[in-house]
């Protein structure tokens, strides 16, 4: 190769490389950009003020309430690397107080500093601010609603933008606003005032199932202080909780947050209003609280009785006093287990659960709280209270049943655990039906006043419970004694442990009776240990043993003892009649399914071969 050529080769590759350093550097070295923002006084526009590389392309990134984040584009520097540009808050929807960041040179370019969205405030004052009747709607799809303007100032109403034209259709007739639901999903459409371009408000839309159920609340339409804070319970739909939209998350009007089903509602020091749409999880259930702020009303609330006292399974009815056209609404009860507060209007009615003593805490939606001192008095009567089983063990989906008796009926239940089980009275028959894993306790109470606390336990080990598969009857006596002084104390204690498939397990039990401070000798506790199938009976006798194929419909003997056999171990809760009914049937079936056995609710040979072990 001659000479010229290794100039010329050399000259290209020194310009390739020229030029791919002047790049990297170009990239390596660009300006990092600032960014600032201040209002401009007109209520509603913000400066952006950007400083950066010269000649570039600039993008604000920002939140838009309702639909999250955006991307605008504000030009591009001049020569000096400086861009002034004016944003209006309401046109592009901007979150006050969201964080804003702008980038040079393109999406992925340089990134700026991150800034806070001014909270701009109109100059307009609150009676010529134009105001809807509702702010936020949920409806179905096909479904039209209507919403009033009003301070409309003898000027014209325009639609200023609709997010998603598709969700919902809107028209306007003077000073009705028209929507109509066209397809599921959420839309946000902006409303103004020909003559004022900032005079503007919005109206969220969420268009959901036919089939959903709409969530309620403990409050739907709440009036408030300026400065006070309220909750509200949520009920319906599946999941979890959370706000969708708040209409006035510009101006900070209200805020919300939400803690499992109770929302937060916490006003400005401003009057004002707002809708908080809030949803389940799955999105097919959704709904509105209305929210105004108006000013501080300064009447107290007061009660018909200051610091009752009632029976436990007493009803008593406390009317409340406070501001007029006021929502009153409990904030919160110190002790729920001792008295229930259900409140309708401005009654209180109180319901005395067991003995002790609770704090309540009752609201009015415009004005302070006054707290009531409740006490749930000892009186009873009747006599003692009897349970048939102190504790209950459930698996999921099962049925056990537990009988009342002494005191004075009718009887009364009262559990906060619906989640865990089912609990049905019926006379004194208490019928408890596993629903999800758990524990729980339940107060059941003589009219009389007298209760006692019932342990449930649904798929979760009862520590007190006998071994798994045994179940407890009499005729088993161990005695124990000791010897104090020279007296001796003898306690008989009848304890009786039927074997059911124990599967190994061991019972101990302990007895005896304690000796005064001057003992001289004690004999030792007896403790018994009874394990699974060599238990000492008084009496002997034989077992029956099944032989035959038992089903629906059968009579004899043989089914005698089988309804017996199932009423021993727990399944079948009635008399024997020898005959083979549905109720025998479905005994069957359960003791099937706890042996995992196929549940054919026949006696076949491998249900026979366990009813014979």
């Amino acid at each position: 190769m001659s000479k010229k050529s290794h100039k010329r080769i050399f000259g290209f590759s020194f310009l390739i490389l020229t030029i791919m350093f002047l790049s990297f550097t170009s990239k390596a070295f660009a300006m990092t950009p600032t960014l600032s923002l201040s209002p401009t006084g007109d209520g509603d526009s913000v400066q952006v003020n950007v400083t950066g590389d010269p000649n570039s392309s600039v993008l604000i990134f920002y939140i838009k309430t309702g639909s999250g984040p955006q991307t605008l584009s504000l030009g591009t520097t001049n020569t000096n690397g400086t861009l002034t540009n004016t944003v209006s808050t309401s046109n592009y929807g901007v979150a006050a107080g969201s964080s804003v960041y702008i980038t040079t040179g393109g999406i992925n370019g340089a990134h700026s500093n991150t800034v806070a969205w001014p909270a701009v405030s109109s100059l307009l004052s609150s009676s010529n601010m134009l105001t809807l009747s509702q702010t936020g709607l949920v409806l179905t799809l096909g479904q039209a609603m209507s919403v009033t303007a009003t301070n409309l100032n003898n000027s014209q109403l325009y639609q200023a933008s609709n997010t998603s034209p598709q969700i919902a259709n809107f028209s306007i007739s003077g000073s009705q606003i028209n929507v109509t639901a066209n397809s599921y999903g959420t839309t946000t459409a902006s409303f103004c005032l020909i003559n004022n371009t900032s005079n503007c408000g919005s109206i969220y839309v969420i268009v959901q199932s036919s089939s959903a159920q709409p969530l309620t609340f403990s409050q739907s339409s709440v009036t408030l202080s300026p400065g006070q804070t309220v909750s509200v319970q949520i009920s319906g739909g599946s999941g979890v909780y959370s706000v969708l939209n708040n209409s006035s998350q510009n101006n900070g009007v209200v805020t919300t947050s939400i803690s499992s089903s109770t929302i937060t509602l916490t006003t400005s020091g401003t009057t004002g209003s707002s809708s908080i749409t809030v949803c389940s999880t799955d999105m097919n259930s959704c709904g509105i609280i209305n929210v105004t702020i108006g000013n501080t009303v300064s009447s107290a609330v007061s009660f018909s009785q200051q610091n009752p006292t009632l029976a436990v399974a007493q009803s008593l009815n406390i009317s409340i006093f406070g501001p007029t056209n006021s929502l009153f609404y409990v904030n919160s009860n110190s002790n729920p287990s001792i008295v229930q507060a259900n409140l309708s209007g401005s009654t209180l009615t109180l319901l005395g659960i067991t003995t002790g003593s609770s704090t309540i805490s009752i609201c009015a939606s415009t004005s302070n709280c006054a707290n009531l001192s409740v006490t749930v008095s000892t009186s009873s009567s009747g006599g003692a209270l009897i349970l048939s089983q102190q504790s209950v063990n459930l698996s999921v989906g099962q049925t056990s049943t537990v009988t009342i008796s002494g005191g004075t009926m009718p009887y009364n239940i009262f559990t906060n655990s619906s989640n865990i089980f089912q609990a049905t009275l019926n006379s004194n028959i208490l019928t408890l039906v596993g629903l999800s894993n758990g524990t729980s306790l339940m107060n059941v109470c003589s009219a009389g006043g007298n209760c006692l606390t019932l342990s449930v336990y649904v798929g979760v080990t009862n520590p007190n419970a006998l071994p798994t598969g045994c179940v407890s009857t009499t005729g088993f006596s161990q005695t124990t004694g000791q010897s104090c002084n020279t007296t001796t104390t003898t306690t008989t204690t009848t304890n009786t442990y039927v074997p059911v498939d124990c599967t190994g397990a061991a019972f101990s039990v302990s007895t005896g009776v304690a000796c005064p401070a001057n003992t001289i000798t004690t004999t030792p506790v007896t403790t018994v240990t009874v394990p699974d199938d060599t238990i000492n009976t008084p009496t002997t006798s034989t077992a029956f043993k099944f032989t035959k194929a038992i089903k629906l419909g059968s009579k004899g003997a043989e089914v005698t003892q089988l309804q017996k056999k199932l009423k021993t171990l727990g399944y079948f809760n009635t008399t024997a009649t020898g005959t083979f009914g549905p109720i025998t049937e479905k005994a069957v079936k359960a003791f099937q399914k706890a042996h995992k056995l196929p549940q054919v609710g026949n006696v076949g040979p491998l249900t026979r071969a366990l009813l014979n072990k």
